[in-house]
């Protein structure tokens, strides 16, 4: 793990720890729902799937890991480390930005998206939905905030 950089405005780490708990979550629901697409594992039933296209949660918990777990923990650690990688500025729409703070950015939305589309197709079912929505909002707003803007900044 990368040692901690005094020059790293607070606003990152509280970035880091946002992204991280979705994370952790993301994986243990989505893992839950994939091992057990009828959701008894996650204390769930089908019968909520009514509205949506899906009979069981093996699609949604697919997405659920890779969308909410998989890729905040991959966003975290690139925030962390700010690896050289080229493949990510391919989806990279802010050429003067590191690829880890676009994506950040990408993925506060992609959290509000998910929890609107689930409280669509679902209504509203957990005391985790708003509050997943709430922490998409923050993961997008700490993104822009002037410091940790900077800090992403890419010196060419």
């Amino acid at each position: 793990m990368a040692r901690p950089d005094p020059k790293r405005p607070v606003t990152v780490y509280l970035l880091l720890l946002l992204l991280v708990f979705t994370g952790i979550g993301g994986i243990y629901g989505g893992y839950s729902l994939v091992k057990e697409p009828d959701g008894s594992l996650m204390g769930m039933s089908t019968t909520i799937l009514g509205n949506s296209p899906f009979d069981t949660f093996l699609v949604p918990g697919i997405i659920l890991l890779l969308f909410n777990g998989i890729l905040p923990l991959l966003i975290a650690w690139g925030l962390l480390v700010r690896p050289p990688w080229q493949w990510p500025e391919v989806f990279n729409l802010y050429h003067k930005q590191h690829w880890c703070w676009t994506f950040s950015l990408y993925y506060g939305f992609i959290l509000v998206i998910w929890i609107n589309v689930q409280l669509i197709m679902l209504g509203e079912s957990s005391l985790l939905q708003p509050l997943f929505a709430l922490t998409g909002v923050l993961v997008s707003i700490l993104t822009m905030l002037p410091a940790v803007f900077q800090y992403y900044k890419k010196h060419l």
